[in-house]
């Protein structure tokens, strides 16, 4: 059993981008199915906590999406990729992102 329902939010994926010469701006790269939630586990916590993570989150295993891209929800709430993970492994394939929220 795929863990697809609980994708539960359309969130937009954007990343630092060359725009001309040397100016840099973050553009729109993709719009993924993701489900979020708040760091409460503690291995996670002690793990990236240092580097300000708050918040988990979960997609397809083929999203394409990296640490330092940055995700806008529908409430327009800004999160930081810190991490991500592939749990590629048995029957619930997914990746695993780590995010820090700016407005907490």
């Amino acid at each position: 059993m795929a863990i697809r329902h609980f994708f539960d939010k359309s969130v937009v994926i954007r990343r630092l981008e060359t725009t001309s010469g040397y100016k840099k701006s973050y553009v729109a790269t993709a719009t993924i199915d993701i489900h979020i939630q708040k760091i409460t586990d503690e291995p996670t916590f002690s793990q990236y906590g240092v580097l300000g993570a708050t918040h988990k989150a979960w997609c397809d295993l083929d999203a394409t999406i990296a640490e330092g891209d940055k995700v806008i929800d529908p409430d327009n709430i800004e999160y930081e990729v810190v991490a991500t993970n592939d749990r590629d492994f048995g029957g619930q394939q997914h990746k695993e992102i780590i995010l820090k929220r700016y407005d907490d």
